[in-house]
């Protein structure tokens, strides 16, 4: 129902009011109206009053009427502006499109005081956050990564809308080595066995993940795996993963679920935090066979602490409320949004989807710490909500169980979305974020997250089945070599965390300084490698290994990558390349003036 007709159907409803009426007659109103009205109503159950504000209601006052020849005015108290647009919402409208209701079977609240419209995907009386001071004030929280003081103040007291202004992991800061402060960390991988290392190294043992997902916008039900789960999030206190499973090789789900990954999602003892998450874990149900336990849905602890608080009771349900409606109330810090929730996810990724998609799964390990908080500051204290894939009642402080109208069903289509308005994330904030990126063997970046011409599809993609493999070719002795080399340097360094094929790329080019880029690519693989990645592997190898490297071959190598990668990703490499040139443009000048050099 649209808010402009609400006025004259609540006119309608009061002039049939009689002197008896009671809150039950209100049940008629759609779901937006009686929203709107709660706060001025009284809710009843089993004569107790669950509200903190009561208003009884009044026969209406004959002198005030409607009469057909005054037109319709209303009131200063009616609100006139347009609901705000759904396109502020977080992805959650975007998950299903229906949702059915539960019985209002009670013990202590009876029946009657269950609202029986219909639920809504979103629910829009929640959408505007308070206006608290507290907003203002830097959130607790017991996670070891922190946002500071000097770093939330900064995003307050920025341009509304500028980069700066948003949440963002980026804020975070928690122990390193030698009581150095230390970044959140993002690994990006694209491949299976990147993903399973970096699970087991850094993942299996968390008791607490945030989780999200993406996918293609115009994936339907039919269109294959990779379009509809492209992008896989999972976030720890100091650590983000993002496996893009639409790059990984094969189109089996046998060969892009990676054991440790499968592993985490159906242990129930890991509890995995986020929003929509049952629809979310639907997909990976459907289109990779992996059946998750241990969800949590953040909506269910949001509304069980807002309302406990509030002694609002009724409002306590499982209807799903914004990702970023969440964050702004309780970290403080609006939260990102941009053009890239609608882009393709099943393309290489740009550094603004790489922030957008780290910061929607970081969130939901801070929003879980902070509601955790609440909840237990609460007195009496409520117990925690089921993990959402149990489908039992939330419950309250006095051990009273409600039954409430379910989130959507996820098996629902997905509607088309709807996109925000951008911000463009400026270049500066973007090589910032770059930093703390931890790059997969075949990792390639883009700089912006305009379309670009597909990815040229790897032979194993589009070799015909009906075809045979062709006979394996015998390695160049160059090849054989890096192998060496390669296999030599791991045995003695155990715990070294280069990759293999990056520490192959770079003794094949360290100890042939003859050999190009491109030629170093041609010798790796039949269809030769790209040159960011054979970039790629050799800086990640200079950087990990601190290896060695002769300046100029090194600085031709940075040459081949966009500014805001090299100062963000590799800012000490080019660094110690410009500090090199200029000593020994210094002791030529000394040498020069003392006749050394003619």
């Amino acid at each position: 129902m649209l808010l402009s007709s609400y006025g004259a159907l609540r006119l309608g409803k009061v002039l049939s009011i009689s002197s008896k009426s009671t809150v039950t007659q209100f049940e008629g109103i759609s779901n937006l109206a009686t929203m709107s009205a709660r706060p001025g109503m009284a809710w009843f159950g089993n004569g107790q009053s669950f509200s903190s504000v009561t208003r009884s209601i009044k026969a209406p006052n004959l002198q005030g009427v409607w009469n057909p020849g005054h037109g319709i005015v209303f009131g200063a108290g009616m609100s006139t502006g347009a609901p705000r647009s759904m396109a502020s919402f977080s992805k959650i409208e975007d998950e299903s499109v229906s949702s059915t209701t539960k019985p209002t079977t009670t013990a202590g609240i009876a029946a009657s005081t269950i609202n029986g419209s219909a639920a809504t995907t979103v629910d829009l009386a929640n959408e505007d956050v308070p206006d608290d001071p507290e907003q203002d004030e830097l959130p607790l929280s017991t996670i070891s990564f922190k946002m500071s003081e000097e770093m939330f103040r900064g995003a307050r007291n920025a341009v509304p809308g500028s980069p700066e202004s948003f949440w963002s992991h980026a804020l975070y800061r928690g122990p390193g080595a030698d009581d150095t402060e230390q970044k959140v960390k993002i690994h990006y991988c694209r491949s299976t066995h990147t993903t399973q290392r970096v699970l087991e190294q850094y993942f299996m043992n968390k008791t607490v993940l945030g989780f999200d997902i993406e996918w293609k916008p115009d994936a339907y039900r039919n269109g294959g795996i990779k379009k509809n789960v492209s992008l896989i999030q999972l976030a720890s206190e100091d650590r983000i993963a993002l496996f893009h499973i639409a790059l990984f090789s094969g189109d089996r789900a046998e060969h892009l679920v990676a054991p440790g990954l499968k592993a985490i999602m159906e242990d129930p003892s890991i509890t995995k935090v986020g929003v929509a998450i049952k629809a979310d874990c639907t997909r990976l149900r459907k289109f990779l066979d992996i059946h998750s336990r241990g969800l949590f849905e953040l909506s269910h602890l949001h509304k069980l602490v807002k309302f406990s608080s509030s002694k609002d009771y009724k409002l306590i349900n499982k209807r799903l409320v914004p990702l970023a409606t969440q964050v702004q109330e309780h970290l403080h810090l609006p939260l990102f949004k941009g053009d890239v929730r609608g882009s393709d996810w099943s393309q290489t990724l740009a550094m603004d989807q790489i922030v957008y998609a780290a910061s929607d799964s970081y969130a939901g390990i801070h929003l879980f710490d902070a509601l955790e908080i609440k909840r237990k500051a609460l007195n009496p204290t409520p117990p925690r909500p089921y993990h959402a894939e149990e489908d039992r009642p939330i419950r309250l402080a006095e051990g009273i169980e409600i039954f409430t109208d379910e989130e959507l069903d996820p098996d629902e289509p997905v509607p088309t979305i709807t996109r925000r308005k951008y911000t463009k994330l400026s270049s500066s904030y973007l090589a910032a974020a770059a930093e703390t990126i931890e790059l997969d063997p075949d990792f390639e970046i883009k700089t912006s997250s305009s379309p670009t011409l597909p990815l040229s599809p790897s032979p194993s993609a589009t070799r015909s089945k009906s075809t045979p493999k062709p006979a394996p070719q015998h390695k160049h002795p160059v090849v054989l070599a890096g192998d060496s080399l390669s296999a030599s340097y791991r045995s003695s360094h155990p715990s070294n965390r280069a990759s293999p094929a990056s520490l192959r790329c770079y003794f094949i080019w360290y100890h042939n300084p003859d050999l190009s880029l491109q030629d170093v690519a041609a010798l790796l693989r039949d269809v030769p490698l790209q040159i960011t990645t054979v970039v790629n592997y050799i800086l990640e190898s200079i950087k990990l290994e601190k290896l060695p490297y002769e300046k100029e071959r090194l600085q031709n190598v940075l040459g081949t990558l966009p500014k805001e990668i090299i100062w963000g990703r590799y800012r000490a490499l080019a660094k110690a390349c410009d500090e090199v040139q200029g000593e020994e443009q210094r002791l030529t000048s000394i040498m020069t003036s003392y006749g050394k050099i003619p």
